[in-house]
């Protein structure tokens, strides 16, 4: 998991949801974009994604999640919100109401876990953020 830092501000902040926006909620589109990127950016981009997803894995939020849910399920909440952009995000996070009761898994508006498989596909390695 994720350490306890909020990462709210700050040039890797602002460009970390530059890329989400400009990725349009298109998988295909991430994996071009962290396909042009240096290996430490990619690495940059998967940390924050999940730092910020981390941020929704607890309460209040949980609560919100429908009651057959499990822990991935959480986690492709949380990573589905963050997927959605800055403005989705911060809303959830003033507002944990609007956390999604449910998401499909495989769904295609949910970007979390691509920076895993362009790391590897382009370096030949593992990305290992633990």
């Amino acid at each position: 998991m994720a350490d306890d830092v909020r990462h709210d501000e700050g040039p890797d902040v602002d460009w970390f949801w530059d890329v989400v926006e400009e990725s349009a909620r298109s998988r295909e589109r991430l994996r071009e974009i962290l396909g042009r990127l240096p290996k430490d950016a990619v690495y940059k981009f998967q940390h924050l994604f999940l730092d910020f997803a981390a941020e929704l894995q607890d309460e209040p939020y949980r609560s919100y999640l429908g009651p057959d849910e499990s822990e991935d399920g959480l986690e492709d909440a949380a990573q589905w919100v963050v997927s959605q952009g800055r403005v989705r995000y911060e809303a959830v996070l003033t507002e944990p109401s609007r956390m999604p009761a449910h998401i499909d898994v495989g769904d295609p508006a949910n970007l979390g876990g691509l920076a895993y498989e362009v790391y590897y596909d382009r370096f030949g390695e593992p990305l290992d953020l633990i």
